[in-house]
């Protein structure tokens, strides 16, 4: 496609690219600018299809005789076959996947039909958008063995939004869908383990999830949500004791800022972790590693 700078100031354009089995993923931002594909530029061959979540809007859209304007939360469904013509006014941010045309039809009947039409926020575009990000995120991309498996889910992830056949919405559900919220229920617990009162109830209420299908998800991974707590308040306490940036910091500061409001029970469940008690872990640290001379032979 082509882009045009629409932008008063230097053009600015920036994108996280992450390819997954039949999928690529996408993280995207920009100034003011069109983006336009042209009939001639189909001869690239590509009949695959891409879903657009704007992140930041408004964004204008035309496409399969579809002339729509899409705000923050909504979503946008495009067939590469087709030529389209975009535009973004205000500057862009978009996150989106595209799906190869086999992969798409196996879950979702004549995909082709919907190029153009909106995707209205709901569950299923909400936990591809958080799937999205959490992909596009990462240090190092998924091996090469995992891939392929989260290409899946993602394509369950598209159908689910755009609105599967009758016959695929059970795989969808047992799969993708279920992984996608899998993931959501472990980052809520990354992002808020170091609350000292944080509870199984909190994701309950964030992601409307019940108690018990949260308490299915995480035993199928072998850590119950206690345990997984623990374990992330466990991993940061151990850092800052090892971290001579920390030194200065009492441990029992330190076991507070990683969640732990019961400092006995701290102890007791750092030391079953890692075979010793927080000040010796520390100490271990800081002593000074002993440096052997190596003998100089004469020549």
């Amino acid at each position: 496609m082509d882009i045009v700078d629409h932008g008063a100031q230097q053009q600015h354009f920036g994108l996280a690219l992450a390819r997954l089995g039949p999928v690529r993923v996408a993280d995207g931002h920009c100034t003011p600018a069109e983006f336009i594909r042209h009939n001639h530029h189909l001869k690239d061959c590509q009949d695959g299809f891409r879903l657009d979540i704007v992140a930041r809007g408004p964004f204008q859209l035309s496409h399969a005789a579809e002339e729509r304007t899409y705000d923050v939360g909504w979503g946008f469904f495009l067939h590469h076959a087709r030529p389209y013509r975009g535009f973004a006014p205000c500057g862009l941010r978009n996150r989106n996947v595209t799906v190869q045309a086999t992969a798409l039809k196996t879950l979702v009947a004549h995909p082709e039909d919907l190029a153009g039409h909106p995707v209205r926020p709901g569950p299923a575009l909400g936990l591809l958008d958080g799937y999205i990000q959490s992909l596009t995120s990462l240090d190092e991309p998924p091996s090469p063995e995992l891939a392929p498996t989260i290409g899946g889910h993602l394509v369950d992830l598209v159908a689910a939004a755009l609105g599967p056949t009758a016959e695929a919405t059970e795989i969808i559900a047992k799969r993708g869908v279920k992984a996608a919220r899998l993931r959501a229920v472990v980052a809520e617990i990354a992002r808020r383990f170091s609350e000292p009162d944080f509870a199984l109830e909190d994701i309950v209420g964030k992601l409307g999830l019940s108690r018990r299908y949260i308490q299915q998800l995480l035993e199928e991974t072998g850590l119950s949500f206690t345990e997984r707590l623990v374990e992330r308040r466990l991993e940061r306490t151990f850092a800052m004791l090892t971290d001579p940036r920390c030194l200065h910091l009492p441990i029992i500061d330190i076991a507070l800022a990683a969640g732990f409001g019961d400092v006995s029970h701290f102890n007791r469940v750092f030391r079953r972790r890692f075979g010793d008690t927080p000040s010796g872990v520390r100490a271990a640290a800081i002593r000074p590693k002993a440096v052997v001379a190596t003998p100089i032979r004469a020549s």
